[in-house]
């Protein structure tokens, strides 16, 4: 069996949290299984009986080139922080919830953010200190009909994080905007540091040094 443990991180990540993979010889109707096992343990211990959903969304993206991560349910219960609903992002007058998962195969380097709408694609990370509460709505920038959102993202390294904002194009989540937050200053509150400025235009704020001079930065798409 191959197992990837993860470590459960505050939600602002000041230490390396990569899992550790310990591999063994196993066949690949084995790991197969065990993803199963993996899947309906998510749907019906953590989501209410909702496999058939989880079984959807990881299969989406479960490359059949990139090998099987399985794990062990004690690392996925420890892992799971729940859901946080954050508004209608697709305009279908359905508030959407997020939730987090672990990569499943080797490709994937990092957690990805999930939507229970598989209409909404998944936000794929290359970290593994992501939280619901890491992700938040900042409107419809560019009046599309479709929210844009954006991450508080960490490395798990360092005092130096970042904001980044995502736009939905092509049923893919594109980088619209990034700046440097710093764990240091801590406020305003992240929903505060990105604003609207015109159809298609906003600001990010950074704020990096102990003087905390503020600068609003510019982005348009």
């Amino acid at each position: 069996m191959t197992i990837l443990f993860s470590c459960k991180e505050p939600k602002v990540d000041n230490k390396q949290s990569q899992p550790t993979t310990i591999v063994q010889k196993v066949n690949k109707d084995s790991l197969l299984k065990k993803l199963n096992e993996n899947i309906n343990f998510y749907g019906d211990s953590l989501f209410a009986n909702k496999s058939f959903l989880i079984k959807e969304l990881v299969y989406s993206y479960q490359a059949d080139t990139c090998g099987i991560i399985a794990y062990e349910d004690t690392t996925l219960k420890e892992g799971f922080e729940g859901f946080k609903t954050i508004g209608d992002i697709n305009g279908d007058k359905i508030p959407d919830t997020i939730f987090v998962m672990p990569p499943f195969n080797y490709c994937d380097d990092g957690d990805s953010y999930y939507f229970f709408d598989p209409a909404l694609p998944r936000l794929y990370t290359d970290s593994y200190c992501c939280h619901p509460d890491n992700l938040f709505p900042i409107g419809d920038i560019d009046e599309d009909g479709i929210t844009e959102i954006c991450i508080f993202y960490s490395s798990c390294v360092s005092r130096f994080k970042s904001l980044i904002a995502f736009s939905l194009k092509n049923n893919t989540w594109t980088q619209i905007g990034r700046c440097t937050f710093d764990v240091d200053f801590m406020k305003p509150d992240k929903e505060n540091r990105v604003r609207k400025t015109g159809k298609g235009k906003f600001e990010m704020l950074e704020i990096v040094d102990r003087k905390e001079n503020k600068e609003w930065k510019q982005f348009s798409f």
